[in-house]
């Protein structure tokens, strides 16, 4: 009777057993109605790999435009004849510019100082110095026909100038220049990117961006007369040089 009702036990513990890993297992394949899936995790991707180069293209063309500071010094014993005799001479030095069809717009005053000099008297004999008064006037010349800029610096001392300075040259219209070096600029940056991609076994992509970096031309020859006279001046205007410099980046395939 005793081994009868043990085994009636055990029989109703594997069942009560049985039941609960059931239920168990129908919650866990059931779980919540609300609940989710979880996403799995991205896999992170490689960044975009690129050649960045930067490309320069130079081109030159013949200046069409000249610059040039022309003026009167005059110096006296008093301030006010100075100043007389500075006026005098320039007021002829700008008739002078004027008769030779350069637009007032061209002429444009850049300088005009008075000074005083301690010199020694003409006698030797003294200590004492005598005062003598300078007055400078400066204009800044804009020569719009560079073959006119050799009669005008002549016939400007003809007419009373005496301090003459920095010849510059430019091109008025530099839109051709940046053009011709900014495509010369692509190409070469092209050419090292695609030498930089053979060098490491990579092939070019598409352009990605490309920046322009900086650009300019080139100062030329630069003309210094000051006190000279007679003769045809010679002037050598020489050429410009535009230089164009762009950053481009190419992804690598």
């Amino acid at each position: 009777m005793l081994a009868r009702k043990v085994l009636v036990g055990l029989v109703a513990l594997i069942v009560i057993a049985g039941l609960s890993m059931g239920g168990l297992a129908l919650a866990l394949a059931n779980g919540p109605r609300n609940a989710q899936p979880v996403a799995e995790a991205a896999a992170p991707t490689t960044s975009e790999r690129s050649i960045t180069v930067v490309g320069v293209g130079k081109a030159s063309g013949a200046p069409d435009v000249a610059q040039v500071s022309i003026g009167v010094d005059t110096q006296a014993p008093s301030v006010q004849k100075a100043v007389d005799d500075n006026k005098t001479q320039m007021n002829a030095l700008l008739s002078t510019l004027k008769g030779l069809s350069i637009a007032a717009k061209d002429l444009q005053t850049n300088n005009y100082s008075v000074y005083t000099e301690q010199k020694p008297m003409p006698d030797g004999t003294s200590s004492a110095t005598q005062v003598v008064y300078h007055v400078s006037n400066q204009v800044q010349v804009t020569v719009r026909d560079i073959n006119q800029l050799g009669d005008v610096l002549d016939k400007a001392v003809a007419a009373g100038a005496n301090n003459i300075y920095g010849v510059s040259f430019s091109v008025e219209d530099t839109a051709k220049l940046e053009a011709d070096a900014r495509t010369k600029a692509v190409a070469d940056a092209k050419s090292r990117a695609a030498s930089l991609a053979q060098l490491n076994g990579v092939e070019l992509g598409e352009v990605i961006s490309v920046n322009e970096v900086a650009g300019g031309p080139a100062y030329p020859l630069d003309y210094t007369a000051k006190g000279m006279g007679g003769g045809g001046t010679p002037v050598q205007p020489g050429e410009l040089e535009m230089n164009m410099s762009i950053q481009i980046t190419y992804a690598v395939k």
